[in-house]
């Protein structure tokens, strides 16, 4: 009986993912090659290539164009948003006299943003969550030691991390967050103006830093692959009922013996 159980749960696994991904196949392979494109674009412009990250922009925008955004069910919103990190990632590579960080920042952001649009699981912008805590702390840090000037410096290093994945983060989340994480952060633009006060700008950061902490962590949770969740709980139900099922069977046997016994 116990290999009868394994030999199902195989041909379950087996089966059912094929059927599941053979009914996508089309489409994941448009974005994955959206995806690749975006990202050799990107390493393009990290070799200073620029003439060829321009013409696989073109390439990538002909591509992009024969996409079905009404059957993919790519809201307007989203259309607008990668539209113009496209436009501002041809600038960055066509400009005469940008500096090199800047150019890398601002396709990255293109790259980002079409990561979140193509992406159902595990976003790559979430990999930012380490660089813009980091940022957060230090902020949190520096005008704790009375350090305005550090903290002026690392403010801005902030805003170009978040001016980066903030696209992406406009295809991926709530509009009611985005909404609020943009309030904060022109909250602490209008009084890092002012005389700042120690007290009010940690206070301040602390929201922050849990807003943060929060979109992170709810993104991984709604990243995860509902299939390999089904599956495991398909495998846990399959294996405590093989459980269940041997345990019966001990019943039975120790039940046979007393029995006899009597």
């Amino acid at each position: 009986m116990r290999q009868v159980i394994i030999l199902l749960i195989a041909i379950f696994l087996f089966n059912v993912p094929q059927s599941i991904h053979a009914e996508e196949a089309t489409s994941l392979h448009t974005w994955k090659e959206l995806n690749h494109t975006s990202d050799q674009i990107l390493q393009l412009v990290k070799q200073e290539e620029f003439e060829e990250a321009k013409q696989m922009l073109d390439y990538f925008s002909v591509s992009f164009l024969e996409v079905d955004f009404q059957e993919e069910g790519i809201t307007m919103s989203s259309l607008r948003t990668v539209t113009s990190s496209f436009e501002k990632a041809v600038e960055a590579v066509t400009a005469i006299d940008m500096p090199l960080d800047q150019r890398i920042f601002t396709v990255t952001a293109f790259r980002l943003a079409i990561d979140a649009l193509s992406s159902e699981h595990h976003p790559l912008w979430l990999h930012t969550e380490k660089s813009v805590m980091n940022a957060i702390r230090a902020m949190k840090e520096t005008i704790g030691e009375g350090e305005t000037q550090a903290f002026q410096h690392r403010f801005n290093e902030f805003l170009r991390h978040y001016d980066m994945i903030r696209p992406a983060l406009f295809i991926d989340i709530e509009p009611q967050q985005l909404q609020r994480v943009d309030s904060q952060i022109t909250f602490l633009e209008r009084i890092r103006n002012e005389s700042l006060d120690e007290d009010k700008v940690i206070s301040h950061l602390e929201i922050m830093e849990k807003e943060w902490t929060n979109l992170y962590q709810r993104i991984k949770e709604d990243s995860a692959d509902p299939s390999l969740w089904w599956v495991m709980f398909t495998i846990g139900g399959m294996i405590t009922m093989s459980l269940s099922y041997v345990g019966w069977k001990k019943y039975r046997a120790e039940k046979r013996k007393v029995r006899v016994k009597e």
